[in-house]
């Protein structure tokens, strides 16, 4: 009959507060992981974009922007999706991927440049990264000008080259002549035909080509070939044209694969390890 009865516990109470706390906590939690992303680092998209179609063809005077340096238009191309062609000189021009390295969401123009929407990334009219989340450079593609009739074209070659499997499956077989980034020294290109094992082949001398998996050795991301060397689109690491690891995420080389170039069939050929063992080095694991 006592009224302690109906009085709360000091217990019960602090419970109830207890619980409230944490129940706020959890569902700013949830805001909080809404507004920011999904904190997921894997690429939504291949990590170095398909390249445009070749013979992509257009009229600068269709495209009043283009008038200027530093103008931008966008455009979408069947193979390599949303793409902005940037005026960069009185005479010349670049196409660059709007896709950001980071996690493949298009990134949007924003003043003298593109701004990622997803986690902020920055990049220039040149697509070079210039701050906010660390990336890779945009995929940047050539663009050739006739100023006698005032149009851009994409050259009619692709920066992935077809490769021929031979024998058991575990070699490749590339024809020089179909890659035409091969043609002079300190040319790169990715030669696997944009399959599960990418595969990069560099000419460093006249007689001489190193293969390389595309694998970076931090958590096994694609690398994209950038600026004559190649940069890691999921946390930064970058390397030398011959894979030697230069800076960013720390990590080791990229895989030298055993190649054996026969100049009179103007070939290289490339054995593809069974086990590659990539992605195994988590140095600084996210």
């Amino acid at each position: 009959m006592s009224a302690t009865h109906d009085a709360p516990c000091s217990g019960c109470a602090l419970d109830r507060r207890t619980f409230l706390s944490q129940s706020t906590l959890v569902a700013v939690a949830a805001l909080l992981t809404d507004a920011c992303g999904t904190g997921v680092w894997d690429p939504q998209v291949p990590a170095t974009p398909l390249a445009p179609t070749a013979g992509l063809s257009l009229r600068v005077t269709d495209y009043p922007a283009l008038s200027v340096v530093g103008g931008i238009v966008q455009i979408t191309d069947p193979a390599a999706g949303p793409l902005a062609i940037v005026r960069i000189g009185a005479t010349s021009f670049v196409a660059l991927s709007l896709r950001c390295p980071h996690q493949g969401t298009t990134v949007n123009v924003s003043g003298a440049g593109f701004v990622c929407p997803n986690h902020g990334a920055r990049f220039s009219t040149t697509g070079t990264w210039t701050g906010g989340q660390a990336t890779a450079n945009l995929t940047s593609y050539p663009m050739t000008y006739n100023a006698v009739t005032g149009t851009l074209s994409m050259p009619a070659t692709t920066t992935t080259a077809p490769a021929t499997p031979v024998a058991n499956g575990t070699k490749l077989l590339v024809t020089l002549a179909t890659v035409p980034a091969l043609a002079v020294v300190g040319g790169i290109a990715r030669v696997d035909g944009n399959s599960s094992s990418p595969i990069a082949l560099v000419r460093s001398s006249e007689t001489t080509y190193v293969a390389l998996s595309m694998r970076c050795p931090h958590q096994g991301a694609t690398v994209s070939i950038q600026s004559g060397g190649f940069t890691c689109p999921r946390h930064g690491a970058r390397f030398s044209a011959v894979g030697t690891w230069l800076g960013g995420e720390r990590t080791t080389s990229l895989r030298v694969l055993t190649s054996a170039f026969d100049a009179a069939a103007g070939s290289v050929t490339i054995t593809i390890p069974t086990g590659n063992g990539e992605g195994d080095d988590v140095i600084g694991n996210h």
